[in-house]
């Protein structure tokens, strides 16, 4: 009988690969510094996301049956729940870039199901998408051109001064109301 097969320290763990030291050239600049933490960011992270994976199957081979049966129905009611509110979350996705690109969409005569994507939070990508090929309004002046606002020069007018008995006469004389 072979003593590996009995002992599980004796196995071979997975290899998971060493980190490297940083190579940094002596005339590195600041985006070439910038873009080296930003590739050893993405390895590590992707390195995480494997080592959880990995985590993640460990433990759910190591479950009982009746643990199991606990997952699948916290998974089950967290995609019930979540196809409850995928309607509500695609619509308030929707309303929100749609106000961010200034164009409206009437989402009542949508079928918002579309949008909800399969882990039941709304799909930005197809929101863009939607948005995009609306017609964009046209331009208009920030604040409208009313008449009555800033300096006007009316015509017609026989007000010399703003003194308060010549303003009374000109009000009094009707021309003014």
């Amino acid at each position: 009988m072979d003593e590996t097969q009995n002992n599980p320290v004796a196995s071979p763990a997975p290899e998971v690969e060493a980190p490297q030291p940083p190579e940094t050239p002596a005339d590195a600049g600041p985006t070439d510094e910038l873009e080296k933490w930003k590739r050893l960011s993405r390895e590590n992270e992707k390195r995480w996301k494997q080592a959880s994976k990995e985590l993640e199957g460990i433990r759910h081979a190591q479950m009982t049956d009746q643990e199991k049966a606990i997952e699948s129905a916290k998974a089950e009611a967290r995609k019930v729940a979540l196809a409850e509110v995928g309607t509500s979350l695609a619509e308030a996705e929707i309303r929100a870039q749609a106000a961010a690109a200034g164009v409206s969409v009437p989402t009542d005569y949508l079928d918002l199901s579309r949008f909800v994507a399969e882990d039941g939070r709304a799909d930005r990508e197809r929101v863009t998408e939607l948005i995009a090929s609306l017609p964009k309004p046209e331009a208009q002046p920030e604040f409208p051109q009313l008449m009555g606002t800033g300096y006007h020069r009316a015509g017609g007018n026989d007000i010399s001064s703003m003194d308060p008995n010549e303003l009374a006469d000109f009000i009094a004389g009707g021309s003014f109301i």
